[in-house]
């Protein structure tokens, strides 16, 4: 029996309880002990060291892969200026690795506002193949040795974005050795018990027909820190039922992104004469979700402009809708969502899963949304008419593309840049706990701090039902099924 006290635990919504310590015993909570219950010579005494105990958090979308072998690349997001891109590139392209990867850059914060050209590219790493990426990962440009190592690459653009991008990042991160792949999962883990989480949701594939290293990761789940719930990121269906998966999708483009005008929109960008990019016909998502439904999978479609929302929408409102709520069928980002289109989803029994942090970062009346789109930015990223329609409404932080870290979410969902669409801190933190436990079918086991429950919790410094820096939190403790996998501090 583990014994986990001094700390202030959180159930139903609150710190307000008189419970006071946890008995754990077989990786499941026994028992909500409080100040008057005797403690026993035999249990193991873990303290908490005066912390906030939640449910563990579960982040319930990133591309780990990715984001994991990122933490090994270049991280872009500070830079100024094309010369700083180049002087960081240039350094570790001195160290001669295969594959040179800067991530995070954003063109509209360097003063050039334009991505580096292939010829500068090649003059800072003219050896190794060089992958930049697009903040958002829906454009990339390569250096000539990365650009002539990818095979089918026919487009003449520098700038990759669509099928193109998710062509030359797909094939450059599939030829990476076993050791590669499991050093990024291990990468993954450590950032995800960092900023607090002890679960994650990720997809494996190329959102093609290829199912990749999906099968070495799921061999070796019980070698990672975190546990990873994992998504055969394809539309091989055959594929994703031969490996046992429960899931099919992540993120299968239905269309792109707001920062690359490739998210698909029922009006044109207010700075662009476009309307995006739908990817696929509505046909061929009907046919998709229907056979995909038919066989017990759970749906994960990416869909970011409102052309696209009602496209995967519309392909599952054909199916029973008491049968899309069971297998709770998933639209990934679903940011653009005009009245019309919450009413419709409501309706559907779709579940909106989605990244506070987008709003945090690009919202606001001088943001990249309100840049791109105008007045439609009032129809972003709505939690509060979600949860206020019933809708429930799951969180993620779409790691790589922002930060795995908790209290930056919560944070984002507590302060919104509409204050319509804030949340209180109790649905904030039930989004990142109950709801995502649901979502994988696992409300009766995980997502809450009761009896009978995994002892799955995270321990943090900080008390996010009252007003908080997020910038300051950090997590204490990580424990997954009774068993402490992280620690701050060690003793």
């Amino acid at each position: 029996m583990k014994y986990l006290h001094n700390a202030k635990f959180y159930l139903e919504g609150s710190f307000a309880n008189p419970v006071t310590a946890l008995l754990v015993d077989a990786g499941r909570i026994v028992k909500l002990l409080s100040s008057e219950d005797p403690v026993q010579p035999s249990w193991e005494k873990v303290d908490l060291r005066g912390g906030w105990v939640y449910p563990a958090f579960i982040d319930a979308h990133t591309h780990s892969f990715s984001g994991g072998l990122y933490e090994d690349g270049v991280d872009l997001s500070a830079c100024a200026s094309i010369d700083e891109v180049l002087s960081l590139l240039f350094i570790a392209a001195s160290q001669k690795p295969e594959l040179v990867i800067g991530w995070r850059f954003d063109e509209g914060r360097i003063r050039e506002k334009r991505f580096p050209t292939m010829q500068e590219l090649d003059s800072v790493c003219p050896g190794s193949r060089l992958m930049l990426r697009r903040v958002d990962g829906h454009s990339c440009v390569l250096n000539s040795t990365a650009r002539k190592a990818v095979p089918g690459l026919v487009s003449q653009a520098e700038v990759l974005i669509a099928q193109d991008n998710d062509l030359a990042v797909n094939w450059l991160q599939d030829n990476c050795s076993d050791e590669t792949i499991l050093r990024a999962y291990h990468n993954a883990a450590q950032t995800a018990l960092r900023g607090g989480f002890s679960t994650l949701h990720t997809m494996i594939g190329d959102a093609q027909q290829s199912v990749q290293h999906y099968r070495l990761i799921r061999n070796r789940l019980n070698e990672f820190a975190v546990s990873f719930q994992l998504y055969p990121q394809s539309f091989n269906l055959p594929a994703a039922l031969d490996l046992g998966a429960s899931r099919i999708g992540g993120c299968i483009l239905a269309d792109g992104s707001i920062g690359s005008r490739t998210a698909a929109l029922g009006e044109a960008y207010a700075d662009s004469d476009s309307r995006g990019i739908l990817y696929q016909s509505d046909q061929f998502w009907n046919d998709f979700v229907a056979r995909a439904h038919q066989r017990g999978l759970q749906v994960c479609v990416h869909c970011i402009g409102d052309a696209a929302i009602r496209q995967i929408n519309r392909a599952f409102a054909l199916l029973p809708a008491d049968e899309v709520r069971e297998l709770r069928h998933q639209l990934i980002h679903c940011e653009i969502t005009p009245d019309a289109l919450v009413d419709g989803i409501a309706a559907s029994g779709a579940v909106p899963v989605m990244q506070p942090a987008f709003d945090l970062l690009w919202g606001g009346p001088d943001g990249l949304y309100a840049k791109r789109l105008g007045s439609r930015r009032g129809s972003m990223n709505r939690f509060g008419t979600f949860t206020g329609q019933g809708v429930r409404v799951c969180g993620s932080s779409d790691w790589y593309v922002t930060d795995l870290n908790i209290a930056m979410s919560l944070h984002a969902l507590i302060h919104h840049h509409n204050p319509a669409e804030r949340l209180s801190p109790a649905d904030a933190i039930a989004i990142y706990t109950a709801n995502n436990a649901w979502l994988n079918h696992e409300e009766s086991s995980r997502g809450s701090i009761g009896e009978g429950f995994w002892a799955d919790l995270s321990v943090m410094d900080t008390d996010f039902t009252r007003p908080f820096n997020w910038p300051d939190s950090r997590a204490s403790f990580i424990f997954r099924s009774g068993e402490m996998v992280y620690a701050a501090n060690p003793a």
